[in-house]
């Protein structure tokens, strides 16, 4: 098999214990070939843990920057390779392992590995989600050998992943994210610990805790053992439990016990049912105390000096789905929660070690989550140990993503035992509290209810479900028989995500989904909730100095650049920021008001890099804020203690009453005497109205009502921009919402201005010289539909949508003095929105005064609102439906107000001009 070495690479004989078992330290310097070993001498140096990405092998990318599917399907690998690669280097083993069990243990590969010891093949394994271990005891005698591991990243198991599907991109991809080139890449090579093992022949091999609580805690261990032996073993089990302060291990054992076992030949497990002292008080770990735990297992051997051992760590919890709540500890739990999609924009591949993760997820933390979804994969031990420490509960899934469910048998073989590998490789982790069988299956639901059916009676630690959603017809509406708990997006009486009815119901404060949730009995948690795109924030660029390329947003750039947009592009950032914040924000609470729902997933808080570059986050790709929003601004809507508001809508007009119920929205603790406080002030920061509710009790476990608003609205007064803040006093929790007051009645047209909707009229009256407000009915308008809510997911991934990105504009344009408003969209542009056409203003100069921001696949430069000079005149043209039902539309009557103040102004002055055909081929011409 092997070719000779062109140079020995000698094993600096580095070892450690892992428990009590010898471990040789195999990674650094490593050889590689993409040949046979047999037909090549072209060996190259490279370092493992590592990849081929790192070191710049494989085919470098042809591809240029253009607005093209391929360009924007995701970032791009700057080389990449898809096939078997060769990994050789030498060891020398040393005479004490001799009859030792040696195992040679790869932590995460893509997706075979293959292990050649002396030319000859010794073991395979097949895993995405758990380390590739590799029993070459039979190989591995003492003295010097040449270690070859063969790597194929090709794909294995094709039903694993989604190819021909239901969204609208011509494009065939695994979309599996444990296994796919639009988020983690599909790279080759080893991550995390490479090393050898050497064990003894009777020896610890895992640990599974089952911690229970209760007046007498006490801890259900399972200690799987090997026994390389053809007969039994008598030993005496040793059992030291540690609470490891501030995670460090090292502390004194709390408590002890000895249980006298026996080995069966070939090995097999230990049960013991441990009650622990009444001097030992555990405490249970959660969230806010995520109290970690050790408990070190040692099989005693009075004739041996160095006892077989093994260490794990776990937290004293329990999940459990009672009266269709999450219950953990005995307490009711809500998920704030986002998904994790194996984004990686550097490396292209997840880190192994704890700091990354612990930084990765302490920014979920920082903007108030307390949940993670891995969607269709799993992480690496690391990101377990981070969440133990920092109180997550994470979601963990198969690397699946099919419509085909059970189709092939060696698949669903493959996805089985992947499922018993990640519940032993991870099972005692405190933080891994749900288990689904992958996203958005379709297929044979028998098996997957069969299969969670088994993973519950083999091990209740978490909770399951068949599947994350699902759109197969009699599946996703409601739980099946084996779910312990439900994610949808609906249920057959409605809808519990926003993206479903935010365009089509005027915005309400006081709504909620309770009717959705009255059929269902498990937990139900808010499916991808989200989507909302936002414009690429393209000084991300310069980031990327790693494997990746962001091709498509240098695309974007280069477009922009061209049709004279680029010194806009922050601002488009920005604006659509501020717009998807506000609709996350109203996700949130509109989740935190629905007493029978139980967590949401937002999809996401950062952005998916792939599927057609999908910027959907508040944070980029690297987990950074883009600055359009704080993560204390957003924690005021999504923390432990949310203050809540209900009222019906947004704007008012003067002499109306604003009446709010208030509520707080309880998941820490019980707060038994919480004063709550409620103010309104104005833009000037003058305070309108304040008052204090309680002191009351508040539970922890659900959203409490404390007390109702009532403001009387002035009758007299200008367009105002209000805003209601409620606090609870001497906590860190406070929120806020914003409210527009119009004035009563219709303004009458200035008498030095013509407001007009035919085209005939505005150009007779501008031909005159006169003032023109042109304000046609909207089907007469060429443009682009109006919409409220911003693209959703991605343009490219989902192109028959009109797909805008919300306004844009200067609140102090005079214009604009008298309508109340920021430099992007709110609640009070729902109904101008909606009627409206964007107008394309590509190629001419009229001076846009409320943008629309187009998505980066058509880059048009899009208005609402624009003023020009033509010829003599002077046009203001108002793609808004400011004519119809005024009396009944008080947004829509102040814009009109405001426009036709400016356009009667000697302010009223248009930059720049327009043809009068310019203008008449924005208008659709009817047929006479």
């Amino acid at each position: 098999m092997l070719a000779k070495t062109s140079f020995v690479l000698m094993l600096s004989l580095v070892f450690s214990l892992v428990g009590r078992a010898e471990s040789l330290d195999v990674s650094g310097p490593w050889e590689v070939t993409l040949a046979e070993p047999q037909t090549t001498s072209a060996w190259q140096q490279i370092r493992l843990p590592g990849t081929l990405d790192d070191y710049q092998i494989g085919a470098p990318l042809a591809l240029k920057p253009e607005l093209t599917i391929p360009v924007l399907a995701h970032l791009q690998r700057r080389f990449t390779y898809i096939g078997p690669a060769w990994f050789r280097r030498s060891v020398d083993i040393p005479a004490r392992w001799t009859g030792k069990t040696i195992t040679l243990e790869l932590e995460r590969v893509l997706w075979e590995s293959r292990v050649f010891v002396d030319g000859r093949e010794v073991s395979r394994a097949d895993s995405l989600s758990t380390p590739q271990r590799h029993d070459l005891s039979s190989a591995l005698t003492p003295g010097h050998h040449e270690l070859v591991v063969q790597i194929d990243n090709r794909e294995i198991h094709r039903d694993v992943s989604l190819h021909i599907d239901r969204y609208e991109v011509p494009e065939s991809f695994p979309a599996a994210h444990a296994y796919t080139n639009h988020t983690q890449t599909m790279w080759n090579g080893v991550l995390g610990s490479l090393r050898l093992r050497a064990g003894d022949r009777v020896a610890v091999e895992r640990l599974a805790i089952f911690p229970k609580l209760g007046s007498e805690p006490r801890l259900e261990v399972a200690v799987t053992c090997t026994n390389a032996g053809s007969q039994p073993i008598a030993r005496t089990l040793l059992l030291k439990l540690r609470c490891l302060t501030d995670a460090k291990s090292g502390q004194p054992a709390i408590a002890e016990m000895r249980q006298p076992c026996e080995v069966p030949a070939g090995g097999g497990t230990v049960r013991v049912n441990w009650t622990l002292p009444r001097t030992v008080a555990v405490e249970p770990w959660d969230e806010f105390s995520p109290v970690l735990y050790q408990l070190e297992a040692t099989l005693v051997d009075v004739a041996s000096a160095a006892p077989s051992s093994v260490i794990a760590t776990f937290g004293f919890r329990e999940i459990a789905a009672r009266d269709g709540a999450f219950r953990l500890n005995g307490h009711r739990i809500f998920l704030r929660g986002d998904l994790e999609c194996a984004t990686f924009p550097l490396t292209g591949y997840p880190p192994t070690d704890v700091p990354g993760w612990r930084k990765l997820l302490g920014q979920a933390k920082n903007w108030g989550l307390n949940h993670l979804r891995f969607h269709s994969w799993c992480p690496p031990e690391a990101a377990f140990t981070a969440a133990d420490e920092l109180g997550l509960y994470l979601q963990i899934e198969l690397p699946h993503w099919s419509l085909a469910v059970g189709k092939d048998p060696t698949t669903w073989r493959f996805l089985q035992d992947e499922a018993d590998r990640i519940v032993a490789e991870y099972g005692n982790h405190p933080s891994f509290l749900l288990f689904s069988m992958g996203n958005e299956l379709e297929g044979d639901f028998a098996q997957l209810n069969a299969l969670v059916q088994r993973l519950r009676a083999s091990d209740p630690r978490r909770l399951h479900t068949a599947t994350t959603f699902s759109f197969q017809e009699g599946h996703g509406k409601a739980p099946g028989p084996a779910d312990e708990y439900l994610i949808t997006q609906y249920t057959a009486d409605g809808w519990i995500r926003g993206q479903g009815v935010f365009n089509d119901q005027p915005p309400a404060f006081d709504a909620d989904y309770r009717s959705a949730l009255t059929k269902i009995a498990v937990p139900v948690i808010s499916h991808e909730i989200g989507q909302y795109a936002v414009y690429p924030d393209l000084r991300e660029i310069e980031r990327y100095t790693g494997n990746l390329v962001p091709l498509n947003f240098v695309a974007i750039r280069d477009d922009l650049a061209r049709k004279g947009l680029l010194p806009l592009a922050s601002q488009f950032t920005a604006a659509s920021g501020r717009l998807a914040a506000l609709l996350y924000k109203e996700e949130i609470e509109r989740a935190l008001r629905t007493p029978q729902l139980d967590g949401f997933q937002l999809l996401q808080l950062q952005d998916f890099p792939g599927q057609g570059t999908a910027l959907v986050g508040l944070l980029n790709a690297f987990w950074e804020s883009k600055g359009v929003v704080s993560p204390e601004e957003f924690r005021e809507a999504c923390s432990p203690v949310t203050p809540l508001a209900r009222f019906p809508k947004a704007v008012y007009e003067r002499g109306d009453v604003f009446r709010a119920k208030i509520e707080i929205a309880n998941f820490f603790h019980d707060l038994p005497s919480a004063e709550v406080t409620w103010t309104v002030r104005d833009t000037a920061d003058r305070t309108l109205g304040t008052g204090t509710f309680g002191p009351v009790r508040l539970e922890q476990g659900g959203a409490h009502e404390v007390g109702e608003i009532a403001l009387a609205i002035p009758a007299e007064g200008e367009a105002a921009q209000w805003r209601l803040e409620v606090a609870i006093r001497g906590m860190p929790y406070h929120n806020h919402w914003n409210l527009w007051i119009y004035p009563r009645g219709i303004r009458a047209v200035p008498a030095n201005v013509r407001l007009v909707t035919t085209l005939d009229d505005a150009q007779r009256a501008l031909a005159a010289g006169e003032r023109v407000l042109f304000a046609p009915p909207i089907d007469a308008i060429k443009g682009i539909e109006g919409k409220f809510v911003p693209v959703f997911w991605s343009p490219v991934h989902f192109p028959k949508q009109p797909g805008t990105m919300g306004l844009l504009c200067d609140p102090a344009h005079p214009a604009l003095r008298g309508f109340p408003t920021e430099f992007h969209s709110d609640w009070q542009w729902w109904d101008p929105a909606l009627r409206s056409r964007s107008v394309v203003l590509d190629g001419v100069t009229a001076t846009p005064i409320v943008r629309v921001i187009d998505n980066f696949l058509r880059n048009h430069s899009l208005a609402n609102v624009f003023e020009a000079r033509v010829g003599n005149g002077r046009l203001l043209f108002c793609a808004i439906d400011i004519a119809t039902d005024l009396e009944n539309r008080p947004v829509a009557r102040q814009l009109r107000a405001s426009l036709l103040r400016y356009a009667a102004s000697p302010e009223f002055a248009p930059p720049s001009s327009l043809t009068a055909d310019e203008l008449s081929s924005m208008i659709v011409h009817q047929q006479p």
